[in-house]
């Protein structure tokens, strides 16, 4: 996670729950296009998913939540990197 704009929108949609993003734009100070980009990237990494997911969503509100098991295991790998295991 070396980029913290997409720290921040994870942490706020840990905080908040699943959201959509008017909620979370509404919590953070980013502009709408900005946080489509980090959340499609965040999304494509699989550290969220998403309710309608991607293909169907035709003017549907997007729920936006966090995997907590990906990111966990992404923080094991790095851990594991840094340890020099």
């Amino acid at each position: 996670m070396g980029n913290r704009a997409q720290a921040n929108v994870l942490r706020q949609l840990a905080i908040l729950g699943p959201s959509t993003i008017g909620q979370l734009q509404a919590e953070l100070d980013i502009g709408r296009p900005s946080l489509n980009r980090h959340l499609e990237a965040l999304e494509d990494d699989g550290l969220i998913e998403t309710d309608p997911p991607r293909g169907v969503r035709q003017g549907r509100d997007v729920t936006y939540a966090v995997q907590p098991r990906r990111i966990r295991s992404l923080a094991r790998t790095y851990l594991d990197y840094v340890e020099g295991h």
